[in-house]
């Protein structure tokens, strides 16, 4: 069999195997649940880096990171719910607490960041004013780094060329080896009753091809697109 076919192959198997994703929607809530002029709260999105981390990488840094990089992500979910939800189908409007406000509220109450991830979510949603809480939990195990991945992919693939006695010219990397892997999980929850109105995981890796950045990125926007509620514009 061709080379070429056979790494395509081995790519798109690496791939699939890469990304898996379940997603909940509790459609019986949404049915008997009026949400008409209903608030959410996207509370601070909980980051957890685990795996082969950089050599001289403080514990302080890493709590440091873990924060700013959850408040991060939890902006741009936010700013995701504007711009990528969409009408549809029994999918229901809610009205978006801007995160600035979230923070403010839970720092004024003396609760930082990383307090906030140990908290009962539905709780911080009624000291926040919210109806609806969106609570995010993101792993990200790291394998190696970038550059130690695309050198590996390259040495491979000369490798493979001088063994298979063809032409070196191109050592681009078919195969991709993975910097981290990365879980997320997602709940989305009524604050008073306790329901659970949507539940999403994912799982995917990183490579140097693909930062850890465009995955959670991306996921951000599954977890917008594939709930029951969008955002009021």
């Amino acid at each position: 069999m061709n080379k070429l076919i056979i790494y395509t192959i081995v790519a798109a198997a690496a791939f699939l195997q890469a990304c898996s994703s379940q997603v909940y929607n509790n459609k019986s809530y949404v049915k008997s649940n009026d949400l008409t002029g209903k608030k959410i709260a996207i509370l601070p999105v909980e980051v957890e880096f685990t795996g082969r981390l950089p050599k001289g990488y403080s514990l302080d840094k890493k709590v440091a990171e873990e924060e700013t990089e959850g408040v991060t992500i939890q902006n741009t979910i936010y700013s995701q719910y504007l711009y990528h939800s969409a009408k549809g189908g029994s999918r229901k409007s809610v009205e978006l607490i801007n995160v600035d406000q979230v923070n403010s509220r839970l720092k004024a109450n003396g609760i930082g960041v990383r307090e906030s991830w140990s908290m009962n979510p539905d709780s911080l949603g009624k000291l926040i004013g919210a109806d609806l809480v969106l609570k995010v939990r993101i792993k990200k195990n790291r394998i190696m780094s970038e550059s130690a991945a695309f050198g590996m992919d390259v040495a491979g693939n000369v490798l493979d060329k001088i063994l298979s006695n063809k032409n070196n010219s191109s050592v681009v990397p078919v195969v991709n080896s993975k910097t981290y892997n990365i879980y997320v999980q997602a709940t989305l929850s009524d604050a008073k009753s306790h329901e659970v109105v949507t539940k999403f995981s994912r799982q995917r890796d990183a490579d140097w091809n693909r930062s850890p950045e465009t995955v959670v990125k991306s996921t951000g926007k599954k977890i917008v697109k594939k709930g029951v509620v969008y955002a009021q514009q």
